[in-house]
């Protein structure tokens, strides 16, 4: 029995095509470019797959030029725009009722990243981690519309002078970066070295400011009609996919399998029984990824080997080199020469 595939409800989207057709864009070319009914978006159950939003952003990227459709999508997602969990969500008697609440029903907003919630004396930690394979384009339009809908529905909560919280995301700067600059108090960190995913720190102070519609029945209620359907996000068919993705997209860190099972909250013993049953194991995977880094950067014009070996946490440039002749048949040297050698004997054994 296979895992059902991990989507994300229409209703986020319509608001995006919503706002769009008022500014003019041609909401039905969209679709049609991305090849969606547009009956998805207009019914409550309708849902989009990783593929199908790719589809979407070409197709809404074409048609506008802009870039800061993920940030757009976040200013307009309120609370009641989750459906029932949004409503218990408002009812919450606290930023803390509310991210912990949130945290255990993540899933019904979203099912392509999990929502990981921890409190501490003077502060709590909120991380939201991908769980499918995507491409980048559709990866960082989720984190923005993912971290400004929190910032935006905080700042409704508490008002506009109230939410001042960072928020860590993984990415690089994007070109509306200034955009940002304009959403203080809430101080917005971008680092494309990072694992992908965003990470809130909020102070304990805010976190236990209360509420103006807390209304705990209210909250037990929606409790009671969700925990049924409760269930743990996974990565959807390929755990090995999914993991090489993380691996790939980590540019400034060597990630262990402890690294990724803490960012999942899962065991690493569970990633790796999940990685056998692909006939698959982490180090393998790590160490794919990690020469092709290595090769990416030799065919950097000016790059050295030494520097190469820093940037992969080698010890010196030997150890990278034997390293990489294991891995790649040639040494980083003759691999930025082109390997004319290799490409002779290629054409010897052709000839024969």
């Amino acid at each position: 029995m296979t895992a059902s595939p991990k989507r994300a409800p229409a209703r986020y989207f319509a608001l995006l095509l919503g706002a769009l057709a008022v500014q003019g864009v041609d909401t039905t070319r969209l679709l049609a470019m991305a090849r969606l009914d547009a009956g998805r978006f207009e019914r409550s159950d309708g849902m989009l797959t990783p593929a199908e939003i790719d589809a979407f952003l070409v197709a809404a990227y074409h048609l506008t030029g802009r870039t800061d459709l993920g940030f757009e999508l976040g200013r307009l997602i309120k609370l009641n725009s989750h459906d029932q969990l949004g409503y218990g969500m408002l009812s919450c008697r606290d930023l803390d009722h509310l991210l912990g609440l949130t945290s255990r029903y993540y899933h019904f907003i979203l099912e392509l990243f999990t929502l990981r919630y921890r409190r501490w004396p003077q502060h709590g930690e909120a991380v939201f981690s991908p769980v499918v394979a995507m491409p980048l384009r559709t990866m960082h339009f989720a984190m923005e519309a993912i971290a400004i809908s929190v910032e935006n529905q905080f700042r409704m909560l508490l008002g506009p002078d109230g939410a001042a919280f960072d928020v860590y995301m993984g990415m690089p700067p994007p070109a509306h970066h200034a955009r940002y600059l304009e959403r203080l108090p809430a101080r917005f960190h971008f680092d494309e070295r990072a694992l992908p995913g965003i990470q809130l720190r909020i102070d304990a102070r805010l976190l236990d400011q209360p509420l103006p519609m807390a209304s705990p029945q209210v909250v037990e209620q929606v409790e009671g009609r969700l925990q049924p359907l409760q269930r743990r996000p996974v990565p959807h068919a390929g755990w090995g996919d999914y993991i090489t993705m993380l691996l790939r997209e980590a540019q400034g860190q060597q990630l262990t399998l402890d690294d990724i099972a803490r960012r999942m909250n899962i065991s690493a013993r569970t990633i790796d029984r999940n990685l056998k049953k692909e006939q698959l194991q982490f180090r393998d995977l790590s160490q794919q990824v990690r020469f092709e880094r290595a090769r990416e950067q030799l065919a950097q014009p000016g790059i050295t080997v030494s520097r190469v070996a820093q940037d992969l946490g080698f010890s010196d440039a030997a150890n990278f080199s034997r390293a990489f002749r294991r891995h790649c048949g040639l040494t980083p040297s003759e691999f930025q020469a082109g390997t004319p050698a290799r490409g002779q004997a290629r054409q010897s054994e052709q000839s024969q």
